[in-house]
């Protein structure tokens, strides 16, 4: 099924093919980018389900000028400038290739099944309250947008309202509490220029301003507390499979140590607890350390333990020790960084699992540890059905 907004949505790229056809398209850009590092079997495991598999979306609200006509990515807009411009508020992901434009969402297969009313009613509250929509072109406006989160394996969410100052939201509660009637409801602040520029000022409204949500190794629960800064793979039952792939490999191996390089909340960490002497998870973001040091005591993991630092930076104050010992990378979309990727070649650490969001930054970093390291096997994940996006498990051996 192709949605209503499928040639707008920023959300999908790929809906409109098979999805077999998708897997292999994405398997096949994979395979071109290893090839000068690995040519062995590329296996790609599918997700499990390929409608309302994510855990965690993003919504804009966006005051933009009404287009007459339908949107070309390639077409520049020109208006007539006899007229005055006409505006129209939208409330929806961004739409394909703009920044500072949004898409009503009308039937959206990607959260839940309520997505689609839920925003509907979004709409029509900050409509009926004539709460200014934020305007990307002129900075202007309260309302930027709404995250939100749910445990797939729990039950539990939160909804964050994001505004552009201090904003009373006592209205929002009973909205989430008609759809979602078992989520957190928070509020905070987005004063920068752009969306990236992160949120602040985080105000509870309503629960515990945290979610939990189950990942199951080897028949063990492992609980996960997250909070709205927190990173989690957004595809919850595609990441239990990496997780599991990546434990299995880790109890064959049991390491003395484990450097979780890039390691967010612990996920790996926690994950392959049982099967190492002691795990270092590196994580420069604070609340997410946070987060990881209460999962490894709700879990009982003592032998992981939690640096706050940039992995680059953690590197030049640690050295890594290279008998028995495993290096887990689990980097952003823009790879590991320069200085901590040549460290990692002068540590002769014997294995590194390699786990990748963006197979170009990949085969970047693959050109400097190729140096000292060989591929022995790669894998992919589907995370993402519906877009171009692909996890990609490898692991490299010292030569």
């Amino acid at each position: 099924m192709v949605c209503k907004s499928f040639s707008l949505c920023g959300g999908c790229s790929l809906k409109q093919d098979d999805y077999a056809a998708q897997i292999e398209l994405k398997k096949g850009k994979v395979a071109k980018l290893l090839a000068p590092f690995y040519s062995g079997e590329l296996k790609i495991t599918p997700s499990p389900q390929t409608e309302y598999f994510r855990n965690k979306i993003e919504l804009s609200f966006c005051r933009q000028v009404i287009w007459t006509e339908p949107f070309a990515k390639k077409k520049k807009f020109i208006r007539d400038k006899s007229k005055p411009l006409e505006f129209e508020n939208t409330f929806g992901f961004r739409m394909k290739g703009r920044w500072d434009r949004s898409v009503n969402i009308s039937d959206c297969l990607l959260y839940e099944p309520n997505l689609s009313a839920f925003a509907c009613a979004v709409r029509k509250w900050a409509e009926d309250l004539k709460v200014p929509f934020y305007d990307q072109r002129t900075h202007s406006g309260v309302l930027r947008g709404l995250m939100l989160r749910r445990g797939v394996n729990t039950g539990e969410g939160m909804a964050v309202l994001i505004t552009a100052a201090p904003f009373d939201a006592s209205s929002f509660i009973p909205l989430i509490e008609q759809f979602y009637p078992s989520y957190s409801i928070l509020t905070a602040v987005n004063a920068g220029m752009s969306d990236a520029a992160g949120i602040c000022n985080i105000q509870l409204l309503k629960g515990r301003g945290i979610m939990r949500e189950k990942i199951f190794e080897s028949g063990r629960e492992i609980i996960f507390e997250i909070s709205p800064q927190s990173f989690f793979q957004t595809n919850t039952k595609a990441a239990n499979l990496l997780y599991q792939k990546v434990a299995n490999r880790v109890a064959e191996l049991k390491p003395a140590v484990m450097y979780d390089l890039y390691g967010g909340a612990g996920s790996f960490s926690l994950c392959c607890a049982p099967y190492v002497g002691k795990s270092i998870c590196v994580e420069s973001v604070a609340s997410a350390v946070n987060n990881g040091i209460k999962n490894a005591a709700l879990n009982k993991a003592e032998n992981v333990s939690f640096f706050n630092s940039t992995t680059e930076d953690f590197l030049t104050k640690q050295r890594l020790g290279n008998k028995n010992s495993l290096i887990v990378l689990d980097p952003p979309r823009n790879g590991v960084h320069p200085k901590a990727c040549q460290t990692i070649l002068n540590s002769s650490v014997k294995t590194i699992l390699y786990i990748s969001c963006n197979p170009v930054t990949l085969a970047e970093n693959l050109k400097t540890l190729s140096a000292k390291y060989d591929i022995v096997h790669a894998e992919c994940f589907d995370f993402f059905p519906h877009s171009e996006h692909i996890e990609t498990l490898t692991e490299l051996k010292l030569k």
